[in-house]
């Protein structure tokens, strides 16, 4: 009778920290149990059943990535297991899901071409960007886009003074005499930057509608 795999300590010891790290899984103490299976793989990194229970832990709190990962290991050290191939399978097929409603939530975000595509009114989105730069852009459904413009004229005017830079920049072009004070080489530049974002938005935002109803 072969009684070498029995009389293995380092067996007979990873067995032992399964089963505590079972344990303490069962309670809810996770962190403990992490703890063993990390003590499980430096006694011996190539035994599959510690990377699937790993893995089993890892689908438990909700991260598929690494249970992706960890099942794949497992089944790469035992591709005859049908438990560990299924496991796997079903971790590949989650990421893949995740994949894609990342991609239709991010097309979706941007405006592409993949998005519903609605009819929007050119002369509404020339006047909503007009009124307020980036707002005719989340009209047309570009939301990243309508943020970025909105924070970029929002921080410009703060950074330039707000009215007063406008107020100085039309005094300056019609009567130089009624100017308020100065202005900095920094407060001149975001106050131009945010000039510049709000004529983008308003001749942007019309283009954009129309080309969108062109799609429809």
């Amino acid at each position: 009778m072969n009684r070498g795999n029995e009389l293995d300590p380092k067996r007979d010891e990873i067995e032992r920290l399964l089963r505590a790290a079972h344990i303490h899984q069962v309670r809810g103490e996770r962190s403990q149990a992490q703890a063993l299976l990390q003590q499980a793989l430096e006694l011996d990194a190539e035994n599959p059943s510690v990377w699937e229970l790993l893995g089993d832990y890892r689908r438990e709190a909700s991260d598929w990535q690494a249970a992706h990962d960890a099942y794949k290991k497992a089944h790469e050290l035992a591709p005859q297991n049908a438990a560990i191939e299924r496991k796997y399978a079903e971790a590949v097929l989650q990421l893949t899901r995740q994949q894609e409603q990342y991609q239709q939530w991010e097309r979706a975000l941007e405006g592409g071409e993949d998005a519903p595509i609605a009819p929007r009114n050119p002369g509404l989105a020339f006047m909503l960007s007009l009124l307020m730069p980036g707002v005719g852009q989340l009209y047309n459904g570009q939301l990243l886009k309508g943020g970025i413009i909105i924070a970029i004229v929002l921080l410009g005017l703060l950074l330039s003074g707000g009215g007063d830079f406008f107020y100085n920049l039309f005094a300056y072009l019609v009567n130089p005499t009624r100017v308020r004070g100065t202005l900095s080489g920094w407060q001149l530049m975001a106050g131009v930057v945010a000039l510049i974002a709000w004529f983008y938005a308003f001749i942007d935002a019309p283009l954009t509608a129309a080309a969108r109803n062109r799609l429809t």
